[in-house]
């Protein structure tokens, strides 16, 4: 069947539980995008099409029952998979072979989903870029460390994808591919089985190309039933537009973006409006990134004793700029978080969601660096959700999408409101 490859995974799933199609049918469409694309494109670090046909035949015999029965989707090559390798995008594990899924990955699993392959990360999912191009034009980046997730599902290979972030790495390449993308509140999905950069930022996370399939993904992931979808009839959500300290850092193209999504979701009846920045957020860029050099500086130490050309010039400066923070800089930038957060926090009593930039503006020209990740940083530092969502194109046709923030741990909050987002900006 044709087409199956540009259905959304609750959509998919809905067809199989349906009888409507089998998970064969599924997968051979994916794998004939695949092979299409791929030498274009570049998403994947390993493919294995035969496992991956053999396991969708075998569903095809099974009794149809859990949530992703059938549904394809590809993983981050920072996640352990026990059939296929996991080089963390680094040479100096290249062929690497763990023993046992990561706790994602064995979640997926048993709600029947079935893996294509692993998708490229750059270096320790940090800045050195892999070989994935952008599908909506292959001389731009994709964004990263992501690249490879998010460039897979915006070219209709996979419906979904798992990917992460410590400071831009899920939402920006969501923002450049034209892709829904969640980050979840850190913490919410367990991290057994990835890799670690920093502690306290580290956050696993999704891509898709519909936010409903957030919400049965996150029922998978939480091991819970989904919820019923949320009704506005009465209430529509009260979103507010924050500028935020780097607004004119942007460019032009993204804080217009921002305005008109803003004006768009205002013309639904919806209670919007702007809201102001506390002056200490203006600090939580900075917190960032020293909170993410000192944990670095000592989750990878052994990496950095290897030293150059083994790793990249810029993870090499990463920990080196780490290993220079004292222990009172990074209690400080913590410290400063926590007081942010609890600002943060009380805004939530006035709005239900906050809508500000998913990046500084299209995907940047050249495969030689995957943008900045400028106006995610201070979100993952206070370690809220977030969620992408794409929001028409540039004058060269390069996709452009705003990013919507929640409270803290109101997790299914949020993606009911992206749901009704979607759905608006997408008229």
């Amino acid at each position: 069947m044709t087409g199956l490859n540009h259905h959304s995974a609750h959509e998919l799933a809905t067809l199989i539980r349906a009888g409507a199609v089998k998970p064969s049918e599924v997968m051979a469409a994916h794998l004939d995008r695949i092979t299409n694309r791929e030498p274009v494109i570049g998403a994947f670090q390993t493919l294995d099409a035969d496992r991956a046909m053999e396991r969708a035949k075998a569903a095809d015999a099974l009794p149809v029952g859990r949530p992703l029965h059938g549904v394809p989707f590809v993983i981050k090559d920072i996640i352990d998979t026990d059939d296929m390798p996991t080089g963390w995008g680094s040479d100096l594990y290249a062929g690497r072979r763990p023993d046992r899924n990561a706790a994602c990955v064995q979640a997926f699993l048993d709600a029947g989903a079935i893996p294509i392959g692993k998708t490229i990360s750059t270096e320790f999912a940090y800045f050195k870029p892999g070989k994935t191009a952008n599908p909506a034009n292959p001389e731009h980046t994709p964004g990263g460390s992501s690249s490879g997730s998010a460039a897979a599902v915006a070219d209709f290979m996979a419906p979904l994808a798992f990917g992460s972030q410590t400071a831009a790495s899920l939402i920006r390449p969501a923002a450049y591919c034209g892709v829904c993308g969640f980050k979840p509140t850190t913490g919410r999905y367990v991290l057994a089985g990835v890799m670690g950069l920093s502690q306290s930022l580290d956050t696993l996370g999704l891509l898709a190309r519909d936010p409903r399939d957030f919400v049965l993904t996150d029922a998978v992931m939480c091991r819970t039933d989904p919820a019923p979808p949320a009704e506005f009839d009465e209430a529509l959500p009260r979103i507010s537009l924050m500028r935020g300290p780097h607004w004119r850092d942007g460019s032009v193209e993204m804080r217009d973006t921002c305005t008109r999504a803003l004006a768009a979701l205002a013309a639904t009846g919806a209670e919007t409006g702007e809201i102001a920045f506390p002056p200490v957020f203006a600090e939580l860029t900075q917190a960032q990134i020293t909170v993410m050099g000192y944990e670095v500086a000592q989750q990878r130490a052994a990496e950095y004793a290897v030293g150059m050309p083994a790793i990249s010039p810029q993870f090499h400066d990463l920990v080196t700029a780490g290993l220079a923070v004292t222990d009172a800089e990074y209690q400080a930038a913590l410290d400063l978080r926590d007081r942010a957060g609890a600002m943060l926090d009380q805004m939530f009593r006035d709005v239900d969601a906050l809508l500000v930039p998913s990046a500084p503006g299209p995907a940047p020209a050249g495969l030689d660096a995957t943008g900045d990740p400028l106006f995610s940083r201070m979100w993952n530092l206070l370690q809220v959700p977030s969620v992408a969502l794409p929001f028409g194109t540039d004058q060269n046709g390069l996709p452009l999408g705003i990013q919507l923030i929640g409270r803290k741990g109101d997790d299914a909050r949020l993606l009911d409101i992206a749901v009704w987002a979607h759905e608006h900006l997408s008229q």
